[in-house]
This record gives structure tokens, C-alpha cells and sequence, in this order.
């Protein structure tokens, strides 16, 4: 599908169709265009667990205020974000020295800066994760709809519980949630997007 098409029509779909599944194949294709978004540094923060066995999504509904499309959709992704800047700057750094980005010296630099990064206050690090994590989660649902699939992101449910009930880490935190799966019905006209000259400021707010 074209670009601009599939922006124009991505809606978040409340009504899934349960008897449709969302394949592995599916998935792998999916998370392979996840997986090029873009981050700090390419540091790459997030994680995504997938729910797809039924106990598992009623499991998610009830620490995600009870909302049904959690246990229609095919499949629900957790989407998280490291915390931690050096997860991945190792092997991160070292391939932009082996590929002629910079040198040795300068990736080693990096690899200890981020590591500095890892001890900095709570807030900063959610920030810093959030920001590059929910690119990813706009390429998933870009992703999805051009594959044919319907998603809905969520901010309604209680982060801590979900940590808990799915064996989550303590230095990630709970970016949001997207169920996935195919749309049952029409949804409704769009509703009211603010325009062009509400959102845009020329050299100044």
C-alpha cells in the first residue's frame, strides 16, 4: 500500500474479530520492519512481548481496566523500553567502528558514556526510553496496516501490575499497549483532527 494511504486510513480499532489469528509468519514479518526504526544513538531500547494464548490476554484485560478489545484482538503487544543505555551499546557502538562511522577510541568513549547514562535519575531514563521506543511502536502500527492488520495503542492499564503478571524487569518500563488482530466491523467516520494551521508555528510558537 502506498505510504501516504496507509496513513490516512491506519485507524485504532476497538472491535476485533477473535476468530481471526494473526500468523507466526505474520509476526516475524511484522518485527522485521519494527526493528529498523529509529533511536538515540541506535541504541535500539525496546522489547515487545507478544500475548496471544486467551488465558494470557484475560490475564492483561484485568490489569488494563477490563477492556474488551484486549481479549478479541488475535494478539496484544507489550511494548516496553529499556532503561538502561548501555543494554546494547557493546555490540552497537562497535559495528559503527567497524563500519568506518568513527574510530575505535570514539565508540569506547560512547560505550562509557552510555554507561554513565545508566545512572542517571528515574524520570530522565523513562523519558529517554520513551522517546525512542514509541517510534517503534508508530512503525508496528504503520507496519500492521499495510500488511492488512488492524491495531489500537493503549495507555489504560496500571504499569506495575503488568510488570508483575508477565515477569517484566524492573529497569524497563511499560510504554504502552497495542492490540492486533483484524477489525471486526466499519468503524466510524474519523473523528475531528485539528488542521494544519492549529498545528504548525512558523520561527515561532
Amino acid at each position: 500500500m502506498e505510504t501516504k494511504k496507509v496513513i490516512q486510513e491506519r485507524r485504532s480499532v476497538h472491535s476485533f474479530d477473535a476468530s481471526k489469528n494473526v500468523t507466526d509468519e505474520q509476526l516475524k514479518e511484522l518485527f522485521e520492519l519494527v526493528k529498523l526504526s529509529p533511536s538515540g544513538y541506535n541504541l535500539q531500547p525496546w522489547d515487545f512481548v507478544v500475548v496471544r494464548e486467551q488465558k494470557n490476554k484475560e490475564r492483561l484485560k484485568a490489569v488494563s481496566y477490563n477492556q474488551q478489545h484486549i481479549a478479541d484482538a488475535s494478539a496484544v503487544v507489550i511494548v516496553l523500553g529499556n532503561k538502561l543505555a548501555s543494554a546494547h551499546g557493546e555490540k552497537n557502538f562497535d559495528d559503527w567502528a567497524k563500519k568506518g562511522y568513527f574510530d575505535q577510541g570514539t565508540a569506547d568513549n560512547l560505550k562509557k558514556q552510555m554507561k554513565d547514562w545508566d545512572n542517571r535519575d528515574e524520570e530522565t531514563k523513562k523519558v529517554w526510553t520513551t522517546r525512542s521506543t514509541a517510534l517503534a511502536a508508530m512503525t508496528l502500527m504503520i507496519a500492521a496496516k499495510d500488511m492488512g492488520l488492524a491495531t489500537c495503542p493503549m495507555e489504560g492499564f496500571e504499569p506495575d501490575k503488568v510488570k508483575k503478571e508477565f515477569n517484566i524487569p524492573e529497569n524497563y518500563e511499560v510504554v504502552m499497549i497495542i492490540a492486533l488482530g483484524y477489525e471486526a466491523k466499519p468503524g466510524l467516520p474519523r473523528v475531528w483532527r485539528r488542521g494544519y494551521k492549529e498545528i504548525v508555528h512558523h520561527e515561532k510558537f
